[in-house]
């Protein structure tokens, strides 16, 4: 798992590069040659969703979500475990409602394409899907080892 978190990162470094030229390219054409271009905007916002949704299992793996943990870190460490188990099956159940949520949007807008890339849907959503995809086979090995695991969290 450590392995797919770093090739996560990795992706997600090359969306945030894309993300930073396109929009230096951007404000280089406004400001100099007095020109947009809502490719590049588009690009941007493509090159945004994709670094987040990237990320989003490569921060589960790494377990550096945000977490505000002031009480479980006083909690005895099996009653933590308990807790980190029910965490683990909360963001389960949130990832398949996200996926199945997705498959509702793109059943009614697969074909729809977007403006300026003419980018078909399918694909701008596709590391939408593919992130939470990963989110929910990260948080799922996440539970089977912290269940698996001897007495509370590390």
């Amino acid at each position: 798992m450590q392995k797919l978190s770093k090739i996560l990162q990795s992706l997600a470094i090359v969306f945030l590069l894309v993300l930073i030229l396109s929009i230096v390219i951007q404000i280089i054409m406004r400001n100099i040659f007095d020109a947009g271009s809502i490719v590049l905007e588009e690009l941007a916002r493509f090159s945004l969703v994709s670094l987040v949704f990237i990320m989003i299992p490569a921060l589960t793996i790494e377990k550096k979500q945000i977490v505000v943990d002031i009480v479980l870190m006083y909690l005895p460490p099996a009653v933590r475990k308990v807790f980190d188990l029910i965490i683990q099956v909360l963001s389960s159940a949130f990832s398949v409602f996200i996926l199945i949520a997705i498959s509702l949007i793109m059943k009614k807008n697969w074909n729809v394409r977007t403006p300026a890339m003419r980018m078909p849907n399918t694909i701008f959503y596709l590391p939408v899907a593919a992130g939470i995809l990963l989110n929910l086979i990260a948080s799922c090995w996440l539970f089977v080892t912290t269940f698996t695991r001897k007495g509370g969290s590390k």
